[in-house]
């Protein structure tokens, strides 16, 4: 378990601002880690496997008229992909 969450904690760690009032874009969350692993040489998980790892660690799904967003974390200025 620990080394499947593993990129996923690197990933957080690194790239991301952790903090109760934060949300972010889960497609493009998604598409900052999979830019990471590829840079970093770490697994890619499929895209709900990384919802499902982010939601174990305590992150919120949710979706409104505007898309789909990550609450508890934002990425980084210097790590978001455009």
């Amino acid at each position: 378990m620990a080394k499947t969450t593993k990129p996923l904690t690197g990933f957080v760690k690194k790239c991301c601002l952790v903090a109760k009032n934060a949300r972010y874009p889960a497609l493009e969350l998604y598409l900052t880690y999979v830019n990471w692993c590829l840079n970093y040489a770490a697994p890619v998980h499929d895209q709900f496997s990384f919802l499902e790892m982010l939601e174990k660690q305590g992150f919120e799904y949710s979706q409104k008229k505007g898309g789909s967003y990550i609450r508890g974390i934002s990425v980084l200025p210097p790590y978001r992909v455009e």
